[in-house]
């Protein structure tokens, strides 16, 4: 029997405790029907925080524990739930400062072999106890460059929905949840019953990249927060503004009355990046917004955002986010609604039935 143990404190996602937990308890009760004999579950788990009492939520949810964690204890895993990040990097970063204790913890659970799994942002608990240096990481990919700020030593691998290295596992945005839960299942319970509890939850296992999902939009908003250069923030403000024109770096200095070269030293100083790479980007997101909002053809949002050629724009887009602009489009644009006629109730009451009976297949003795 694996144990995993979920340490919460102030601050942590109250989805990201109870979604793997759900995932397991659904895993153990598979493996009660397949195994009717086994005197223990698959996984057995408990709530653990720094001072034994419960803690309260972003969302207003209070989480119950089993106790204080414990210095001598032998979980095979400790998971990190994800940190709210709503109140910004300054309230992510105040509120891993006031995790101080964890870190010590944290070491010596490694030491011993315990697996140590995160969420999305608490990615920043395990850099900041030093046990990622050297080693590779992911987390939210709106976090890269604060991540990045800080933790230069951590070779950041933004793209992975989930990393795993030198026995620790980070994840990306919020739900990737789902993912590390599948990850857990896989490495402790194995293939079959991974499979089957995905397929009953519609976990998607073969989601193995945060590409798709970025926008430029909460990346700019970091950058407004962790500098203050007025050229770039010039800079970024007129790239937007001339977005749907073909960038000519000429062109954004003479706007900003500087040489060429100033531009690119300020962007490399300050985004990491070229002005011509990060027009790019900007042009992408708006695509992307187009792809999710419109039923522009290819050639208009080509058109929309400075290219003439719309098979350099399919190969630009597929790079930047991992999909054609037309498999982006069916995975993100809108709903496609039909009038509900004969055939569609048909074949909805067919779904259904179906769906039930999977459901009683499953749960029957």
């Amino acid at each position: 029997m694996t144990h995993i143990e979920i340490w919460v404190y102030p601050q942590c996602m109250a989805s990201a405790v109870t979604g793997p937990l759900d995932v397991l308890t659904v895993a153990n009760a598979v493996w009660a029907i397949r195994n009717k004999d086994a005197e223990f579950p698959l996984f057995s788990w408990s709530i653990r925080s720094l001072d034994g009492l419960p803690v309260r939520t972003p969302a207003q949810f209070s989480l119950g524990v089993d106790g204080a964690i414990e210095m001598d204890s032998r979980a095979d895993v400790v998971l990190l739930p994800g940190i709210y990040v709503g109140n910004g990097i300054k309230g992510l970063l105040e509120t891993v400062h006031n995790l101080a204790p964890l870190m010590p913890l944290l070491r010596q659970r490694h030491a011993n072999g315990c697996l140590l799994a995160s969420n999305c942002s608490a990615s920043f608990l395990l850099a900041e106890s030093g046990l990622l240096d050297g080693g590779q990481a992911t987390t939210a990919w709106w976090l890269e460059r604060a991540f990045q700020a800080r933790y230069p030593q951590v070779a950041l691998k933004q793209a992975e929905v989930l990393v795993e290295n030198q026995n620790i596992v980070t994840t990306g945005a919020a739900t990737t949840y789902l993912n590390l839960a599948y990850h857990l299942l896989e490495r402790f319970a194995g293939h079959d019953i991974a499979t089957s509890v995905a397929k009953t939850l519609l976990i998607d296992a073969n989601r193995a990249s945060q590409m798709p999902y970025m926008q430029l939009m909460e990346m700019t908003q970091q950058e407004n927060q962790t500098h203050s250069d007025k050229l770039v923030h010039r800079a970024q403000k007129w790239m937007r503004q001339h977005s749907h024109l073909a960038f000519r770096l000429p062109a954004l200095a003479n706007y900003l009355a500087v040489s060429e070269r100033t531009v690119i030293r300020h962007f490399h100083q300050i985004v990491d990046t070229t002005p011509a790479s990060y027009a790019q980007q900007i042009k992408m997101d708006i695509a992307k917004r187009l792809l999710e909002t419109t039923t522009l053809t290819l050639e208009q949002i080509a058109e929309r955002t400075g290219y003439s050629d719309p098979s350099s724009f399919r190969r630009l887009f597929k790079r930047h986010s991992g999909l054609s602009p037309a498999a982006y489009r069916e995975k993100f644009g809108p709903v496609k609604r039909h009038k509900k006629g004969v055939g569609s109730i048909a074949a909805t009451a067919t779904a259904t039935t179906t769906a039930a009976s999977a459901a009683t297949a499953m749960t029957s003795p």
